[in-house]
């Protein structure tokens, strides 16, 4: 009985496995082409200013009066904020009346010393005491003058970001002043494609913000360090901006031109697929049409809603595009 049921098991099992064989899978299948691409170069890109310049006052205080606000245009020593001067306006006046005292002394004695009646060490003495007042008060009328926070050249207010009855530090900024009159476009682009960009290349874009106008404007900057998190490189793209409609912050469109023409093997993205070691491959149809055999390949870029095939596939062969998920090697299909 054993043997017997033993023999009916393997009878049983090798029926399986032929039925197995036998059963066929429905698929689509394609055949690997060619295609001519003019791929552009496009990114998206943020205006950022020509020059940003932060603006700190030089000594400590309370702020009294802040007079501009972001978006004012100022011109070059305009008053833009002050802070409390009472301490330092109290310094100058101790300073300027000890110089008085010592100029008075000093004209005092000037006769004195002219007749020959005054030691020379007294004298030096008075001349010492007059140059050192004469120091303090230069000392204090800066100190007093610092108070107050000037435009160091023309430009536009970007941040305010003080108010009255604040204090200021020293390594606070309470205002930036930017330039506009150029703007630069910066751009991230990836390790693989930061080769084709040159310095002086000629780039349009398109503002979402003004209507999707376009501007042109020419590379500036090429980054040779990649960022260590995304492994992009900074590209920056100067551009007139004669009418300051270009603002920073804005976001735009950025296309670097053309690269040149090329002709490649395609098939649709749906043909490909990745496996556990994370390699793309495709079930390449044989000789006699019925049975698949999985190929490893190489993928490129996308061209819409193909993928170009930089090696492992010939033009001509086959490949299955819809119903791959139930294939495996030398699976038996049909169309």
């Amino acid at each position: 009985m054993a043997i017997l049921l033993v023999a009916m098991s393997c009878v049983s099992k090798k029926g399986d496995k032929d039925q197995l064989q036998s059963e066929t899978v429905k698929v689509k299948t394609e055949k690997v082409r060619t295609a001519t691409a003019s791929s552009a170069l496009h990114y998206s890109g943020s205006i950022e200013p020509f020059q940003t310049i932060p603006l700190t006052f030089q000594t400590t205080g309370t702020v009294l009066q802040v007079l501009v606000n972001a978006g004012d245009v100022v011109h070059k020593g305009q008053l833009l904020a002050s802070v409390d001067k009472a301490d330092a306006q109290s310094m100058y006046q101790i300073a300027n009346a000890k110089y008085h005292q010592a100029k008075d002394a000093y004209n005092r004695l000037k006769d004195v010393h002219d007749n020959g009646s005054l030691p020379e060490i007294k004298w030096v003495e008075m001349e010492t005491n007059l140059q050192q007042a004469k120091s303090s008060v230069a000392l204090a009328k800066s100190s007093m003058e610092k108070c107050n926070l000037y435009a160091p050249q023309n430009g536009i207010i970007g941040t305010r970001n003080i108010e009255p009855g604040m204090t200021s530090l020293g390594t606070f900024a309470p205002l930036t002043l930017i330039k506009i009159e150029s703007v630069y476009v910066k751009i991230a682009v990836p390790e693989n494609e930061i080769s084709k960009i040159k310095k002086g290349m000629v780039s349009t874009f398109k503002v979402s913000a003004l209507d999707n106008q376009t501007f042109q404007g020419t590379v500036s900057n090429v980054g040779v360090v990649a960022d260590a998190i995304s492994r992009t490189y900074e590209v920056k793209i100067i551009v007139r901006n004669p009418g300051l409609l270009l603002k920073p912050g804005m976001v735009c469109d950025v296309n670097m031109g053309l690269v040149q023409n090329k002709e490649m093997l395609v098939v649709t993205y749906k043909a490909v697929d990745k496996d556990k070691d994370n390699n793309s491959f495709v079930y390449v149809v044989g000789p006699t049409g019925n049975t698949v055999k999985k190929r490893i390949i190489q993928a490129g870029n996308y061209q819409n809603n193909d993928i170009e095939v930089l090696s492992g596939l010939s033009l001509g062969e086959t490949v299955v595009n819809e119903g791959k998920q139930k294939l495996s090697e030398n699976c038996k299909i049909s169309l």
